[in-house]
């Protein structure tokens, strides 16, 4: 043995709680004499799952106490039970004490529901990071060589293949997709729905003109106008072999001359 490393990380809470790790790497002078200087990517393997497995299981735990207090009455809810849980990184999978937690029977008497904090953190049993690198190799490259590319680099599981690839590449894409169509929905609401059009005037004022519309005078007048249309085109009958509707009216001649508005026959009206 020529070189002995040992890397130690510390970490501690709010609530008190320390926890320490340390890792050995062991450099032999076989590996010197053969030019493995420094560092190998398996070292780094071994460094970042073990520091991985430690700071994921502190703050896994810490996460987890701080959800069992009730945020009402603060005290701590009941326990309904204690499983495991696999999180899947970029440094490894790292298995963690996954509690359940029971509503507070103070706050909430009569309701009987059981919680785990781990899964509002971590909903796919994988880490964001490693969603996005997965989805971001699996859209540039075939996924097989995405899946190769991840574990030649990463100290991930054998069980990250290119059907992992493809699922998470498809989720994220959807993902994707969501948030750019909720994006849209609250950019429409939240503009008014009454715009002003500006037209690229020529700069000359004696050659700029304003167009102004009463848009509130439109609906008074509807009912008016409708009226007048009717009584310019005349009442309508359908056909007899299709159901197409036509003017009884053959042309601006023979249209009534009464009142628009009276139900009375017109004595110089003539169908067609």
């Amino acid at each position: 043995m020529a070189v002995e490393w040992t890397i130690t990380i510390e970490g501690r809470n709010e609530f008190g709680d320390v926890c320490r790790k340390a890792v050995h790497i062991d450099k032999s002078w076989e590996r010197l004499s053969d030019g493995d200087i420094g560092l190998s990517i398996e070292d780094g393997k071994t460094i970042m799952t073990a520091l991985q497995s430690a700071v994921v299981n502190h703050e896994a735990e810490t996460y987890s106490l701080f959800r069992r207090v009730c945020p009402d009455c603060h005290r701590f809810r009941p326990v309904k039970d204690y499983t495991t849980r696999q999180i899947r990184t970029v440094f490894g999978t790292v298995e963690v004490r996954n509690p359940r937690w029971m509503m507070c029977r103070d706050c909430y008497p009569g309701m009987v529901i059981a919680f785990a904090p781990l899964k509002e953190i971590c909903p796919d049993r994988a880490t964001a990071e490693l969603m996005e690198l997965t989805a971001r190799l699996g859209s540039m490259m075939p996924y097989r060589r995405a899946a190769d590319v991840l574990a030649e680099f990463l100290p991930v599981e054998p069980t990250e293949t290119h059907a992992t690839v493809r699922k998470r590449t498809i989720r994220i894409g959807e993902r994707l997709d969501d948030q750019v169509a909720d994006e849209e929905l609250h950019a429409s609401a939240q503009t008014d729905e009454r715009r002003q059009l500006e037209m690229q005037l020529p700069g000359d004022r004696r050659k700029e003109f304003v167009i102004s519309i009463d848009t509130g005078a439109c609906s008074q007048r509807r009912s008016q106008f409708s009226a007048q249309l009717r009584a310019r085109r005349g009442p309508m009958r359908p056909r007899r072999a299709g159901r197409r509707w036509r003017p009884l009216f053959r042309d601006q001649q023979h249209r009534p001359t009464g009142n628009p508005g009276s139900s009375a026959p017109c004595a110089s009206a003539r169908r067609i």
